[in-house]
C-alpha cells in the first residue's frame, strides 16, 4: 500500500540519532517491528526502508534514524511541519507475536528502532513476559532512548548496556555483546528463551554465531538486518 503522510516534528535522541513523526492516515495499521519504504523528494525519488519506532496503538507514525550526512538524511533534516512524504508498506515479519516464553533482544545502534516499537506495544498490552534487552552502542552519549528504556512500564523488562567506549555515565559492560555477556546475564534462560536480533548484517551474523556457541537453536532466533545507513 502506498500513501502520503505529513511531517509533524523531529525529536533528537542523541547527537546523531533523530526520530521523525508523521501523521497517521485513517485506517493505516501496522504490527510492532515492521517497516515501510519512505520516499522523499520529487515523486519520492529518494527511498529508504525505515522501521517504526513507535507502537501501533499511537496516533502518529515515527521512524528513528542515524543522521549520516547523506542526501536522504539531509532531506529529512530539511523537512518542515506539513511537508509530505510517501510511505509504501508496511512490510516485515520481525515481531514478538506468538512467543509464549521469555524473550531476549540483542540490538545494536539504530537496530533499537523495531525493538522499541515492540516494547512500547508490549507496555500498552501490560505484557507479563520476561523481556531482556542487551543493547550495544558506541559510548554512553550515543544510546538512543536510554532514559525511556529505564522507565518503561513493563514489570518483566530489564535493559543491559554494552558499550565499546565506556565514559562512566551508566552501568554497562565494556566491549561488544558476546557469548560471555549473554551467559552472564541469562544463566537460566538460554534454553527456553526466544532471541530477537536487530542491527547491521555483520552484527546479526556475529550474534547468530555467538548464540550457536551457547547451544541456542536457530528455530529460537528471529532477525532484522539493517542494510544501510543512507
Amino acid at each position: 500500500m502506498e500513501t502520503t503522510v505529513r511531517f509533524i516534528e523531529r525529536i533528537s535522541r542523541t547527537a546523531q540519532v533523530k526520530s521523525y513523526r508523521f501523521t497517521r492516515p485513517p485506517g493505516f495499521s501496522f504490527q510492532a517491528g515492521q517497516y515501510v519504504i519512505v520516499g522523499l523528494g520529487h515523486e519520492g525519488m529518494l527511498v529508504h526502508p525505515l522501521s517504526f519506532s513507535n507502537g501501533p496503538q499511537q496516533d502518529f507514525l515515527e521512524f528513528t534514524k542515524r543522521m549520516t550526512g547523506s542526501a536522504y538524511s539531509q532531506y529529512l533534516e530539511g523537512l518542515y511541519p506539513g511537508d509530505e512524504v510517501i510511505v509504501k508498506g508496511p512490510s516485515g515479519e520481525f515481531s514478538m507475536t506468538g512467543i509464549p516464553n521469555d524473550i531476549v533482544c540483542l540490538a545494536a545502534g539504530i537496530g533499537i528502532a523495531p525493538i522499541r516499537s515492540m516494547l512500547v506495544d508490549s507496555a500498552s498490552r501490560h505484557d507479563r513476559r520476561r523481556i531482556t534487552l542487551l543493547y550495544g552502542n558506541a559510548d554512553d552519549d550515543d544510546v538512543p532512548f536510554a532514559d525511556e528504556l529505564e522507565k518503561l512500564p513493563l514489570p518483566g523488562f530489564r535493559v543491559v548496556h554494552v558499550l565499546r567506549r565506556f565514559l562512566g555515565k551508566m552501568q554497562a559492560y565494556q566491549g561488544e555483546i558476546n557469548a560471555k555477556v549473554i551467559r552472564s546475564e541469562l544463566p537460566e534462560d538460554l534454553q527456553d528463551a526466544t532471541f530477537l536480533i536487530s542491527g547491521p548484517p555483520g552484527m546479526v551474523r556475529e550474534m547468530e554465531e555467538q548464540l550457536a556457541l551457547l547451544g541456542v537453536s536457530s528455530s529460537r532466533i528471529r532477525v532484522e538486518r539493517f542494510l544501510g545507513y543512507t
